[in-house]
């Protein structure tokens, strides 16, 4: 097994094509499928299941996948804190929320008092961006689910509540107009985040709530690409559960239909380190920055 199969594998899967996989290795489509070939006759195991249209992981790649990851992105920054040895950076890891739509902004301001603070940030689910914290990869986690562990302090960021959310075409509207009950709505079909995301771990505990199983769902799609099901939605594919940070740029318009669940948990978008490390200044100048920013009470409108 090596670096360049691995690399191979990750992108095609996260691309879902080897010519763009191809585009983005710098590697001609040949060389790509033939590393993948080679990984998959290493491992003795088939990763992806190909068609004349489609590429989709098997249940032994979506296992993979996770690992190889991992190691790739391992790589990626060892290479980078070489490269950075002058530079101060921070590596840190956030799901899908934070990363879109609340740390760009924070580093934004952050690096116009702090230029020489350079950062490698890593996206991924939840529970993924919480093992790579504990096992030392990250030096922060920045997530919308709790970590569990009492080496780890957090504070809290920014509130954030779900919504369930549907394509605004006729037939939807016409359930809104009928004021139709959000239990009925859910029975329509469903696209869900894959397992691992904060916010399908959040929607779970609503469904439980409601007394709907997983299992009485139409589920037409799982995946845990947020712009993908954003698409979706728009497209009249499901219905979905999902943040009000990930919807914003399309409340305003008459793409989609939104209904507010008062009977979701209030959750929040949290900042994790280690306290069982030394940290070092770089880090701490950041996390002292976010304690100021929570401070201040008109922080949540700026996102």
């Amino acid at each position: 097994m090596e670096f360049r199969q691995l690399e191979a594998f990750v992108a095609t899967a996260e691309l879902k094509s080897f010519s763009q996989a191809a585009k983005y290795l710098y590697l001609s489509q040949s060389t790509v499928s033939s590393h993948i070939q080679n990984l998959e006759d290493d491992l003795g195991k088939k990763l992806l299941l190909r068609t004349t249209k489609s590429i989709t992981l098997t249940p032994e790649g979506e296992t993979f996948l996770a690992y190889a990851r991992k190691i790739v992105a391992t790589k990626d920054q060892a290479i980078l804190s070489l490269q950075q040895t002058t530079k101060k950076l921070i590596h840190i890891g956030a799901s899908s929320i934070p990363s879109t739509y609340i740390l760009p902004q924070i580093i934004s301001d952050f690096r116009q008092k702090h230029p020489e603070v350079h950062f490698s940030i890593w996206q991924g689910g939840s529970d993924e961006i919480a093992e790579l914290l504990l096992n030392g990869t990250m030096d922060i986690a920045f997530t919308g689910k709790d970590i569990s562990s009492p080496l780890c302090e957090s504070i809290k960021v920014c509130s954030d509540h779900l919504m369930l959310v549907t394509p605004a075409t006729d037939e939807y509207k016409q359930l809104k107009a009928d004021n139709t009950k959000i239990s009925d709505i859910l029975k329509y079909p469903m696209i869900l985040r894959a397992n691992g995301s904060g916010t399908q771990f959040i929607a779970n505990k609503l469904l439980e709530s409601l007394g709907i199983s997983k299992t009485e769902l139409n589920i037409v799609v799982q995946t845990n690409d947020l712009e993908a099901i954003k698409r979706m939605i728009v497209g009249g594919v499901g219905i979905s559960i999902c943040s009000r940070f990930s919807m914003k740029n399309l409340s305003s318009g008459d793409q989609i239909i939104t209904y507010p669940l008062e009977s979701a948990r209030k959750r929040y978008f949290s900042l994790h380190y280690m306290n069982s490390k030394k940290i070092v200044p770089e880090i701490k100048l950041l996390i002292d920055y976010i304690r100021e920013l929570v401070c201040d009470e008109n922080f949540e409108n700026i996102f």
